[in-house]
């Protein structure tokens, strides 16, 4: 434990409430969560009520200050509900446990109440590689000590039902940060530094903590109290008890589409696009670490000293720690240089952003489809002032600059569609560009064609006459590349004890929501005796399920086939989700009809074998949509799309 520093700048002062309350409200406005339905219930009619706050904290002096600040901030009457520290313990040295502990009473006298939650390094996590082993033998340990960081305090904020995270990193830290990434070779955009609000990446497959856990009412057009009531007359209606056979229940012969209309292809079932999610806050990255260490001392907070951080060889920030204690380095490489260097790139980035925004929203055409997750555009054309009309070379600059815009519109267009995590940066987006904005391209432009790209598919709409309209879709999947697929197991007899019709309904027992494709937020609850798989739509399985579909309805089958060309044409029905059931299937329908796995309905498209939806729930949603605002709007209906008959591609035949 530290109460005092060993080399202090005695012009520093603490951080007064006032200015930390200051930074809370202009950077790091701490939004007001959406409560649970069963928090929502008390206060519907009132006014929201404040919410709690987690803090995350590491027993440092960065840390510790900011718990005393937050403390003073609720002592001011600022309205949060209440401040909860939460201490990673890594367990990556000796004594960590123990002076975690310490940190925790530390935090009590001062009003804020904090636990302890040990580091999962056993945990296999999407996109990394797993832990075996000592993690201090890890190549990556910094890496990956920040991954299971990350995921302990996203889930603590889940568990609690917090959405608002609030971090100490700091003005040194913002420049350490800068410096290392300088030196690594990033651009313009690499160089802003950290946000200050920003969401949780290391958490990108839990649900309610990575963009998600809160569906946007404006977006789905339910509201809470639209949804209570039809809850609540769901549950009165005296529904009959369905047959207890299971052979007789799922092949009745009647197709669940709940069709209610003639129309040969009727539109799917709406589905919801997420949002919410936990955020990071970063209130103190306008503060010196001096004036942190003031902060303590003058107010008595002991702080405590992790060893590990003096260790030049460790870790790549610890280096440059080093190297700034140690050394002098040019003025271009000083923080002030750094930190100016830093701000001038954000301005630049968030200018750009927003002119990108408006392209989007000039966008003649702007449909996305979240049930097949398509997108359809017509992308507008730049103009140039008649100011760079007779100077070649404010004509190539501004060409320069009409270029990036053009890229960074690409990659937002891109991240609605594409079930990766890392997209192609701004640059390598060049080809793209020239194919979709051709008076860009100085040169004689390539003609339209398809193009893949992230996972993601390009198909040009080309009409005679008339713009040309680009069919963005997830591209189909590689066969040397397994398909994306989550299995849930069969239940065991005592949990199929008593999940008759009427209970099982009631209180259906939803498995956790998990990450289809990237692109999905999946979960199924069921009462079948048997395992269920969540998987693409294969063509194999689609002559077996359109005979499933026949029965005793009249066109199903055919209403199913104007369905798939109508909202899923071509390959894009073979990336839509799809349900499967597995394992103990042939011994429970007829002979000659089994099958390993059997195909029993599309979610997206609402289509289902009959009276499956008295064994077996699933709910989907579509991954929160980070595009311009115009993204969600639809122009009139969307657009009829069907196969070319000449290159096989999707293509426009009306809106």
């Amino acid at each position: 434990m530290v109460t005092a520093p060993r080399v202090f700048h005695h012009s520093a002062r603490a951080i007064t409430a006032l200015e930390f309350l200051d930074a809370v409200n202009s950077t790091c406005r701490v939004r007001s969560a959406r409560p649970q339905p069963q928090a929502q219930l008390v206060s519907l009619a009132g006014k929201p009520q404040p919410q709690p706050v987690v803090l995350a904290v590491s027993g440092g002096v960065d840390s510790m200050a900011l718990a005393f600040l937050c403390s003073s901030a609720r002592k001011a009457n600022y309205p949060v509900g209440d401040f909860r520290a939460v201490v990673i313990d890594h367990g990556l040295r000796e004594g960590s446990a123990e002076e975690a502990s310490k940190v925790c009473g530390v935090l009590e006298t001062m009003g804020v109440s904090g636990r302890v939650v040990k580091a999962a390094w056993d945990e296999k996590i999407v996109g990394t590689k797993y832990v075996a082993g000592s993690p201090n033998e890890l190549p990556n340990m910094e890496t990956m000590a920040r991954q299971v960081r990350y995921r302990a305090l996203g889930r603590f904020c889940r568990g609690e039902s917090i959405t608002s995270l609030l971090a100490a990193h700091h003005e040194d830290d913002q420049y350490e940060t800068v410096l290392m990434r300088l030196l690594s070779g990033h651009g313009y955009r690499g160089l802003q530094g950290m946000r200050a609000a920003t969401d949780i990446p290391e958490c990108y497959d839990l649900h309610g903590i990575y963009q998600s856990g809160a569906v946007d009412d404006r977006v789905s057009g339910i509201t809470l109290k639209k949804a209570l009531r039809r809850e609540t007359q769901e549950q009165q209606m005296d529904k009959e008890p369905w047959h207890d056979d299971i052979y007789t229940g799922l092949y009745a012969g009647e197709a669940s589409f709940g069709l209610g209309s003639d129309d040969p292809a009727p539109p799917p079932p709406a589905v919801d696009i997420e949002d919410g999610g936990v955020t990071i806050y970063r209130p103190l990255l306008h503060f010196s670490k001096d004036r942190l260490i003031a902060t303590c001392v003058e107010n008595g907070i002991p702080w405590f000293e992790d060893h590990t951080n003096a260790d030049s060889t460790l870790t790549m920030r610890n280096a440059v720690r080093h190297m700034l204690r140690n050394h002098t380095l040019p003025v271009a490489l000083q923080k002030p240089a750094v930190l100016q260097l830093s701000a001038r790139c954000k301005a630049r980035v968030v200018s750009e952003e927003a002119e990108a925004d408006r392209v989007l929203n000039r966008a003649v055409l702007y449909a996305f489809d979240p049930n097949a997750g398509t997108l359809l555009v017509e992308m507008p054309t730049f103009t140039f002032p008649k100011l760079f009309s007779k100077s070649a070379f404010r004509r190539e600059r501004r060409i320069e600059h009409y270029r990036c815009i053009a890229a960074l519109v690409i990659r937002r267009l891109l991240s609605t569609v594409t079930p990766e995590r890392d997209l192609t940066p701004v640059g390598g987006l060049d080809y793209l560009v020239s194919l979709m904005f051709p008076s860009l391209f100085q040169q004689r432009p390539p003609p339209p064609k398809p193009y893949v790209i992230c996972s993601v598919h390009f198909v040009p709409q080309i009409t005679p006459g008339k713009p040309v309209q680009w069919l963005i879709t997830r591209a189909p999947y590689v066969t040397s590349i397994p398909r994306p697929a989550i299995d849930m197991p069969k239940l065991s007899p005592d949990q199929q004890k008593g999940r008759d019709l009427h209970s099982w309904r009631k209180s259906p027992g939803w498995g956790p929501w998990q990450m289809f494709d990237g692109r999905y937020w999946v979960r199924v609850s069921h009462r079948l005796p048997f395992g269920v798989r969540i998987a693409p739509f294969e063509k194999e399985h689609q002559k077996a399920f359109r005979a499933a579909l026949k029965g005793e309805g009249e066109g199903e089958a055919e209403k199913l086939a104007a369905l798939l060309k109508r909202y899923a044409p071509a390959k894009v029905r073979y990336t839509l989700p799809a349900v499967y059931v597995a394992g103990d299937w042939t011994a429970l329908i007829s002979e000659g009809r089994g099958e390993e796995m059997q195909l029993v309905g599309l979610p997206t498209l609402g289509v289902w074998l009959s009276g499956m939806d008295e064994w077996l729930m699933c709910e989907v949603r579509y991954r929160r949509v980070n595009g311009a605002p115009g993204l969600l709007r639809r122009n009139g209906a969307f657009p009829v799309l069907v196969q070319h008959e000449t290159n096989k591609a999707p293509s426009v035949t009306g809106t």
